[in-house]
């Protein structure tokens, strides 16, 4: 019997002076177009997840973070309904050098800092579940995501 092969993650929870967190609304990506979404990416080959989260803030909002400057970290295993498993990483950082921007205007139409309390309804599940596990001190926790969910935006022409 073959071993499942899981795939590995990050997160960034990127908070500023007010305690609000860091969202990006992707686009012209497969998965979750039109979503609010934590900055996030695949941790590489050869690459320890401390590494992936400093290339992936430098990459993708032009930062630079020092992993002693982590504020939090917990981990989730996620089930994916058309995707392989991910064992996902969380980071939480609120210190960082640079200007915070959109790094990769392909991949992400806007950025918004979010009360992480009140979350958009337009945010991916998954991450929003994550984070809400975390702040009941849920460290390790397993989800389920349906990577074919898609945002249904409302018309409202009268």
């Amino acid at each position: 019997m073959e071993r499942e092969r899981f795939l590995s993650s990050i997160y960034i929870i990127l908070k500023n002076e007010k305690g609000e967190v860091l969202l990006q609304r992707r686009q012209g990506t497969k998965l979750w177009p039109g979503f609010l979404a934590l900055p996030a990416g695949h941790i590489d080959e050869g690459e320890n997840a401390y590494e992936a989260v400093v290339r992936e803030a430098r990459e993708e909002l032009g930062i630079e973070i020092d992993v002693n400057d982590i504020i939090d970290t917990f981990v989730v295993n996620r089930k994916n309904k058309s995707l392989p498993p991910y064992y996902d990483v969380y980071f939480e950082v609120s210190k960082y050098k640079g200007e915070v921007r959109i790094n990769e205007p392909e991949k992400c139409s806007e950025i918004m800092w979010c009360d992480p309390f009140n979350l958009p309804d337009d945010m991916i599940d998954f991450e929003k579940e994550a984070m809400n596990n975390n702040f009941k001190g849920i460290k390790f926790s397993v989800t389920y995501a349906d990577n074919e969910v898609k945002l249904v935006m409302k018309n409202n022409k009268e």
